[in-house]
């Protein structure tokens, strides 16, 4: 029995022909110090990209925001923005909001969002470890409010929450006020439910505003379910510096949902703030992993992959990518979803024109006007 923690830390340091997807060289920098680092500092560790973001997964053994993981992930990204800066790349270092991190890298530009768990096979309650690792591009975090409020909230969507004794005693859900700018400290509310389900309701509608950033077992409260990258770049930065992107951490199987049933309301292609310039309301497209940013529908991308992970702590030799295998995003065969995802953007790009750009903004600094003190009604 011991403590591993999983880390995804995740960036956009550089991409090719706009924001599309980081290039090959820009990659392999980071998979090599990976690869050199799972000999001592990591347990295990995998790279991957969603539309320009590159994120890396890790496990370890020193514990949330331990500084050495963290300032291993920002020399990796470091390592890229040089790749980018070298092939002229488009916005190469663009995550990288301060010279230096000062101890971790939250506050600093790159989406983070770590679990601690113990691995323990002979457990009774969890003696296999199965987890789902989300990427989302063009997009912020209150993009997984929806899905996550339908799996943990919602007893009609998760036949689970019925069904389960240990689930049906309860989750606590951590919700963090995005707006709120202090830089040594976060205004969160922690709710539990089925209580405060209504609760939780009325702040996850303003997914601009409020996003979930944890989640917790109530059947054992040590445990930890889910996490997320729950940062604003614009809070960061002081202006309008990109999408938030935001990267998930959810724990499956056994006293936690099925993977089926947390990733079936991604099937709906609800719609969140993000697309091109951050300045449209778009459906949220479940992609393969390493998708590229595709041309006028560039929409708000998300990618998952499911993982075991090892007494040992490694997860990484074998994994199933959830939206590439059965062609549940834009590689779909054609229907109902699909169709709604494809069609919708066209309406509200083309047809909605600057009612849909701006209207996202009207309570934010984000744009141009707002910035020149041009506030819409």
């Amino acid at each position: 029995m011991s403590k591993v923690t999983l880390s995804v830390i995740k960036a956009d340091v550089g991409s090719i022909g706009g924001h599309t997807k980081p290039s090959e060289p820009m990659l392999e920098a980071v998979r090599s110090r990976v690869r050199r680092a799972s000999a001592n500092l990591l347990l295990d560790g995998l790279v991957t990209c969603t539309g320009d973001d590159i994120a890396i997964i890790m496990s370890h053994r020193r514990g949330v925001g331990a500084p050495d993981i963290h300032h291993f992930a920002w020399d990796c990204f470091l390592a890229a923005t040089e790749e980018a800066k070298a092939a002229g790349l488009y916005g190469a270092g663009q995550d990288l909001l301060v010279d230096a991190p000062s101890g971790n890298v939250r506050g600093a530009g790159p989406a983070v969002a770590e679990i601690e768990f113990v691995r323990d096979p002979r457990s009774k309650d969890r003696p296999a470890e199965a987890f789902l690792v989300f990427a989302a591009d063009k997009c912020g975090p209150g993009a997984y409010n929806y899905p996550l409020y339908s799996v943990f909230c919602d007893p009609m969507h998760n036949g689970g929450l019925l069904l389960n004794p240990k689930m049906h005693q309860g989750l606590q859900l951590t919700i963090i006020d995005m707006d709120h700018n202090a830089r040594d400290s976060d205004r969160v509310v922690r709710l539990d439910v089925p209580e405060r389900g209504w609760d939780v309701a009325c702040l996850l509608q303003n997914p601009d505003r409020f996003a979930i950033e944890a989640i917790h077992s109530r059947y054992k409260p040590d445990d930890q379910v889910v996490s997320i990258s729950a940062t604003r770049l614009h809070n960061i930065a002081g202006k309008y510096t990109g999408k938030d992107d935001p990267v998930a951490i959810v724990r499956t199987q056994g006293i936690f949902p099925a993977p089926e049933e947390v990733v079936e309301p991604y099937l709906l292609g609800h719609f969140v703030a993000g697309d091109c310039r951050g300045s449209h309301v778009m459906p949220l497209m479940p992609v393969a992993i390493n998708t590229p940013v595709a041309g006028a529908f560039c929409l708000p991308l998300v990618s998952c992959l499911a993982f075991s992970m090892d007494a040992g702590g490694i997860f990484s030799k074998d994994y199933v990518d959830l939206f590439g295998q059965r062609g549940l995003g834009r590689d779909a065969p054609e229907g109902p979803t699909k169709s709604r995802r494809v069609e919708a953007p066209r309406l509200r790009r083309c047809d909605h024109g600057l009612a849909c750009r701006v209207g996202i903004h009207r309570n934010r600094g984000d744009t141009g006007c707002a910035r020149q003190g041009v506030r819409p009604a």
